[in-house]
């Protein structure tokens, strides 16, 4: 890999000072369900931003998991993003009495990730939830974790209290990064 020139160098500097959309889930056909308790997999018009949310339903499928989420591959290099910013999404569960959180995980694949937890007790059932939390401290983390300055692994789901637990009509939206500004005194 060729070293960056200076030009090259500041305007990745720079890119890190604005918003990032990871991904705003417009569409869902970069995505895959987790097996066969994640069903439905499509858009809705509920969102928050954009033109669409991603959408899908937990059911109680054979493959007797506790969670629901879909994942896809990406490329993104989040080493110049400063240490304070955040990674945000916005979850929509009509019900939360069996959920336990939402997640969103990046890594290098579905074994070597990071993983970002937003609590029940941080969810609001019937409306959408800012999930947020700062890039550099997340929640768990599998295998070999990740390097920031190659993702290309993503995915988001929630967690249920067990594994019979059903719930419809569960929206992703927009996936991005929110910059943390710096200043002085």
């Amino acid at each position: 890999m060729r070293p960056l020139s200076r030009p090259e160098r500041e305007e990745k500097k720079m890119s890190c000072l604005y918003e990032r959309t990871l991904d705003p889930l417009d569409a869902v056909t970069a995505w895959t369900v987790f097996g066969n308790d994640t069903i439905n997999l499509a858009t809705t018009n509920r969102r928050v931003r954009g033109l669409k949310a991603m959408e899908f339903d937990k059911v109680n499928g054979a493959a007797n998991k506790t969670y629901a989420g879909a994942s896809r591959a990406v490329a993104f290099d989040l080493s110049p993003v400063n240490t304070l910013s955040e990674l945000a999404w916005h979850v929509y569960l009509s019900s939360i009495a069996a959920v336990a959180y939402a997640w969103l995980r990046l890594g290098t694949d579905a074994a070597n990730y990071v993983e970002y937890r937003y609590a029940d007790t941080l969810l609001t059932a019937g409306v959408f939830t800012y999930c947020h939390r700062p890039l550099y401290q997340f929640d768990a983390i599998a295998g070999t974790c990740c390097a920031f300055d190659t993702i290309t692994y993503m995915d988001v789901g929630v967690e249920f209290d067990a594994e019979t637990d059903a719930l419809a009509d569960i929206a992703i939206d927009h996936i991005e990064i929110i910059p943390a500004m710096m200043t002085r005194s």
